[in-house]
Formats: structure tokens, sequence, C-alpha cells
């Protein structure tokens, strides 16, 4: 008050300075109440420095530059023959979120998708194309990084972009039990495309893996929903000609009822016997079963095919489709395999 009476103009000034340091001071503290400090995890880079911590500095500056967030702290983690790993603190109001191939979820099936490094880093920029079509988002990182050991196709693919994709990178498969005949998996692939385009979904990778007693077929895909992949094995038959032609007998079936499948083909042999197999996505819209009646002899079953059939016509509740000849795991005689479609109103 004394400062007021005495020099108004010097009062003024220094309440002015006071009032622009408070708000100033107001700012930063409501500035800082509104972020936090996150952590994200960068695991397996390629060894681009010699140095590890001087690398940590790079990985820092391409996720500021992806993400427009500051960096607080990055630090190298862990070190093998070929890569890093790295922790990056960033300060943001909220936690990001990422859209990546590094699958949160993938069941029992491989991220591998490559034997050796120079086939992953041949393939990768048109996984990363895919990847950009798929989600319409920007790659922050990506790179081949080894899964592990145990494994035929141990190098994998991962690349991650800033932001929620609607389309997500998912994995899922089926198991092999004897390798396909008189197809390619390049069919097998096309097949898988088509299906998962019918319900909006992208088909980025199918992947083969020999195993025993199985191999693997691992599908990489984006999608907003998550599927369950199914080969059913639906007849034994001691020849391949006589697969094959049942082969052609369920695509002629199912063209006629719209019963979706990706893939119809024979395969073996397993010990001694070819195995019809029908892969779906999801659960089968069909049903198979043995007939009670059963016979010695393939061409036995054939003969009698059409009389064991009308036995089991008739029903309101599901549809014949037709009959295979099947040679029974268990009792080891020949059945006529049923396959059924169940009825819905509009059928």
């Amino acid at each position: 008050m004394v400062l007021a009476r005495q020099n108004p103009a010097r009062y003024k000034l220094e309440m002015k300075n006071y009032t622009l340091r408070f708000t100033t001071l107001f700012f930063l503290l409501s500035n800082r109440s509104f972020a936090d400090v996150f952590s994200y995890s960068l695991q397996g880079h390629p060894k681009q420095e010699s140095n590890c911590h001087e690398q940590a500095k790079s990985v820092a500056d391409q996720f500021e530059n992806a993400t427009q967030v500051k960096v607080v702290h990055s630090e190298c983690t862990a070190e093998t023959e070929t890569s890093y790993d790295f922790s990056i603190e960033y300060e943001s109001p909220q936690k990001l979120e990422f859209t990546s191939t590094d699958y949160i979820f993938y069941g029992v099936y491989s991220k591998g998708r490559y034997a050796a490094l120079k086939e992953c880093e041949k393939n990768l920029p048109d996984q990363v194309a895919v990847f950009k079509g798929a989600t319409q988002l920007d790659p922050m990182f990506s790179y081949c990084r080894h899964q592990g050991l145990g494994n035929s196709k141990p190098w994998e693919i991962v690349i991650t972009a800033p932001g929620k994709s609607e389309l997500k990178p998912s994995l899922g498969g089926f198991l092999l039990f004897s390798q396909p005949k008189n197809i390619t998996y390049a069919d097998i692939f096309n097949g898988l495309k088509t299906e998962l385009s019918k319900k909006g979904a992208i088909l980025s990778d199918l992947v083969f893996q020999s195993g025993f007693p199985t191999g693997e077929a691992s599908i990489h895909y984006y999608s907003t929903d998550h599927f369950f992949f199914e080969l059913s094995r639906v007849t034994k038959t001691m020849k391949l000609e006589q697969c094959l032609t049942q082969v052609e007998d369920v695509k002629s079936w199912f063209q006629a009822y719209s019963i979706p499948s990706f893939s119809i083909f024979c395969g073996g042999p397993d010990l001694g016997e070819f195995e019809l197999n029908i892969g779906t996505l999801e659960s089968p819209s069909f049903t198979w079963k043995n007939s009670i009646e059963f016979f010695k002899s393939f061409d036995e079953c054939e003969a009698n095919k059409a009389n064991v059939l009308k036995n089991y016509s008739g029903s309101a509740l599901q549809t014949i489709l037709g009959g295979l000849c099947s040679r029974d795991v268990e009792d080891r005689n020949f059945h006529v395999q049923i396959l059924r479609k169940k009825k819905t109103k509009n059928s």
C-alpha cells in the first residue's frame, strides 16, 4: 500500500509482472497435470548401430516423429547376436494405441514366416504395403525378427503403427494331417482370400510348415473379427483316384446348395490311405456321419450307396447332400459317409 501511494506507476508494473508469473506457473502446472509418462517396449529390433545405447536414441527419434509426443527417456534393455530390445518412455495425456503384427493372441500357430533373414527382408516391403492398405496407417517400425529356436521358419515380420485400425492384424490356422494332392498351396491361398474377402477381411499371408505327425498352416489376415479356421477330414479311401472323384462330387453339392468352403482337396497317403479334406471358415454348415450299414470293400459300398441313402432321406431338419464311401478308422470296414446340410427357413 505504501508503494502504491509513493510510486503508482512502479506499483502497477510490479503487479503486472506478478500476475504474468502466476499465470505462467498455473499454465505449466495445469498442463503437467493433464500429461503422464508411459512406457513402450520395442523388442527384437535389428542391430543398426554397433552400440545399443546409440541406437536407443535413433529409435526414440523415430517414435517421436511418428507419434508427435515427447520421448522423455529411452534405453537399451537387452541384446542378442542380431537384435536389441528397447524401453521408450513418453509423455502424453493418455496411453497411446498401436496397431501391430506383433500379435497379442495367436493361439498355437506360429508367427514365423521365413526360414532365412534374406527371404524375410525381401518380402517385407510387400507386407508393409498390405499393412498400409488394410489399416490406413503409416508404420512406425517395420523389421524382421527372429522368433527363436525349434521352428523351421523362425523369422517373423513386425510392423507397428501408432493409431487404432478397424481391421486388426490377426493370426489363425489349421493343422494338416496329410500332404495335399493335385492342388497347390497357391490354390488354398486363393480360396482363403476369396472367402475372407466375403467377410470384409484381407488375407496377407499363408505359411505352411511341415511337422510330425502333422503340418501347420498359419493364416495372417486383417479383420474386425477373429475367425476360426477348420480343416475337416471327411473320408478315407485306398486310392487317390477314388478320393479325387469324391472331391468333384462334394464341389458340385456345395455349389448347388451355396455351402461355403475355402478348399476341398485330397491329402495323403497317410498310412496307405487318402483323405478328403474340406476347409471352412468357422464351423462347417454341413455334417457327416457313417451309415450303420458296412461293406468289405470300396466297390461293394459304391454298388449299395443309392439304397443306403434312401434309408436316411426325408428328414425335416437336414437335407442330404450325398453319400461318400469311406473306410472306418475303428472297424476297418467301408461305410457310406452321409453328408447333410442343416435346413434353415430359407432353404
